[in-house]
């Protein structure tokens, strides 16, 4: 499979695990959050597929995705454009970075909420909302970042 065709994937993987539902019984908070956990780690897996396919048109060696966002062996248009949107705190880049940090730390990204009448629930506001803002976006600004493979 092509580097685009992976990135493909996996977002399209993505979407699935998000559009799946929950369900109302005893085990819906957990199915919840394992499929909004999925959805990030696919995500940050389509991300990382990205960078590769702008890395491997660019013929840079390979290095772990934060790094090449980081410290990019060289500017391109490209990874630029995905660390000027790492800057803004509001664009779905930056917000996806901090739920990924989130998803790697030992409380993981999907949360619990108290409530009176039982130890934990789901929260208010689905981190699913948020993490297909964030997958609509990535795919909306898919087409620029695949610009200089085009051109190739």
């Amino acid at each position: 499979m092509s580097h685009q065709g992976r990135t493909n994937q996996l977002l399209y993987q993505a979407m699935l695990l998000l559009e799946q539902p929950a369900g109302d019984d005893e085990h819906a908070d957990a199915r919840r959050r394992a499929l909004e956990e999925g959805a990030l780690s696919m995500l940050e897996m389509a991300l990382e597929s990205v960078i590769r396919e702008i890395a491997h048109t660019c013929r840079w060696p390979s290095m772990h995705w934060r790094t090449v966002l980081n410290e990019p062996p060289a500017r391109v248009a490209e990874i630029e454009l995905l660390r000027e949107l790492m800057a803004q705190p509001e664009s779905w880049l930056a917000r996806l970075l901090i739920l990924l940090d989130r998803l790697h730390d030992e409380g993981g990204a999907a949360q619990l909420r108290r409530h009176d009448n039982m130890i934990a629930s789901s929260q208010s506001a689905p981190l699913s909302r948020e993490l297909a803002k964030c997958l609509d976006d990535f795919r909306a600004l898919l087409p620029r970042l695949r610009e200089t493979s085009y051109e190739w």
